[in-house]
C-alpha cells in the first residue's frame, strides 16, 4: 500500500491528473446512477395501482395482460413468432488485421423495435398501449446464430453455435402475457361534440336531394308535393333519427390510452412483476452506490498521496 502511494506522489502532473479525474468522474456518475434507480424503485412502490376503468388521468400504474388489437396481427421479425412488442438485432462477426495482429468484432448491420399500438386488458376494459419511447422490460429473449444475413432458422430449431457469422438478438412479450407498466393515462370520448339542430340540418338536406324517396316516405295524398303538415312529419322523423343517433354514441365506452409521459417521469412497459421490478431496481441502485463508494475512495486516496486532500 505504501509503494502504491509512492507511485501515486511520483506520477506525473498529466497521468495523476488524467487517472484521478477519471476517478472522480465515474464516482459522479455511479452516484448520480444510484439515485437514479432507487427513485425509480420509490415510483414504483409509492405508485398505487390503478383499474383501467376509473384510473385518474395523468401519470399512472397499471397492471394486466397483452392483447393484440384487431387487424394485421404482430409477430417477430426474425423468429415470426405472434406478440404485442418485440425488438432485435443482427450483428456480423468481422476480423481485421493491422500490425499483424488479428481482431474479431461484433458489427451490428440491423435493429429495430416495434412500435405499433396493442391492448393493455385488466378485469374492468381495455387500454391501448404505444410503446414508443417506452422502457421495455420483455419475458422472452433469444440469441441464436447463423451463416446468413437474416436467419433462416428459428432460435429452437438450429444455427451454427459460437461459429456462425451472424448472430441473430430477438426480445419480445407474447399475447396474454401479464405486463405492469407507468405510463401517461388519457381517456376521451368516442363521439363528436352534438348540435342537436345542425345535425338535423344536414339530415333534412341529404333527404331533400333525394326527392324521390321522400315523396316516397311522406307524400300521402299523393299529389308529388310535400305540404307543410307533411313536412312536419318529415323533420319528426329527421329528429327522431338523430337523437337516436346520439344515444347510440353515448352507449359506447370511451377509449383509454396509455403514453409516453409529457414530463422527465419513466415510461416502463414490464412483462416482469412488479416486486422483482422493485429488486431489480434497488439491486442496481446497490451496485452502482458501491461502484460511487469505489471510485470516490480511489480518488480520494490519490489526493491524499499528492498532500492535496
Amino acid at each position: 500500500m505504501n509503494a502504491l502511494l509512492s507511485d501515486i506522489a511520483a506520477a506525473p502532473d498529466g497521468e495523476f491528473w488524467f487517472w484521478t479525474g477519471a476517478l472522480i468522474v465515474v464516482a459522479l456518475v455511479t452516484l448520480f446512477i444510484s439515485f437514479m434507480f432507487l427513485k425509480r424503485s420509490r415510483l414504483i412502490t409509492d405508485t398505487p395501482t390503478a383499474k383501467i376503468r376509473s384510473a385518474p388521468q395523468g401519470y399512472v400504474e397499471l397492471s394486466g395482460f397483452g392483447k393484440m388489437l384487431d387487424g394485421p396481427p404482430i409477430h417477430t421479425p426474425l423468429s415470426h413468432t405472434p406478440c404485442v412488442w418485440w425488438w432485435f438485432k443482427i450483428e456480423e462477426r468481422r476480423t481485421t488485421y493491422s500490425n499483424g495482429r488479428r481482431s474479431t468484432r461484433w458489427v451490428t448491420i440491423d435493429n429495430g423495435r416495434s412500435d405499433a399500438l396493442f391492448l393493455l386488458v385488466d378485469d374492468t376494459g381495455e387500454c391501448i398501449v404505444d410503446p414508443e419511447a417506452a422502457k421495455v422490460i420483455p419475458s422472452t429473449r433469444h440469441r441464436w446464430y447463423g451463416s446468413t444475413a437474416r436467419p433462416s432458422t428459428g432460435p429452437k430449431t438450429g444455427g451454427l453455435g459460437l461459429f456462425g457469422r451472424y448472430r441473430y438478438v430477438e426480445h419480445s412479450i407474447p399475447p396474454l402475457h401479464p405486463i405492469y407498466a407507468l405510463g401517461q393515462f388519457r381517456s376521451q370520448g368516442v363521439h363528436h361534440e352534438f348540435d342537436e339542430q345542425s345535425d338535423v340540418r344536414e339530415l333534412l338536406a341529404e333527404w331533400k336531394r333525394d326527392e324521390a324517396t321522400l315523396l316516397r316516405e311522406f307524400d300521402a295524398d299523393g299529389d308529388g308535393e310535400i305540404d307543410l303538415e307533411e313536412w312536419e312529419q318529415v323533420r319528426a322523423r329527421a329528429v327522431a333519427q338523430v337523437r337516436e343517433k346520439l344515444a347510440n354514441q353515448a352507449a359506447q365506452p370511451d377509449i383509454h390510452v396509455l403514453a409516453r409521459p409529457t414530463s422527465r417521469k419513466p415510461f416502463l412497459l414490464s412483462a416482469e412483476p412488479q416486486e422483482k421490478l422493485v429488486g431489480r431496481y434497488r439491486l442496481q441502485a446497490g451496485l452502482a452506490f458501491s461502484g460511487f463508494l469505489l471510485s470516490g475512495a480511489g480518488a480520494a486516496t490519490a489526493l491524499a498521496a499528492r498532500g492535496l486532500l
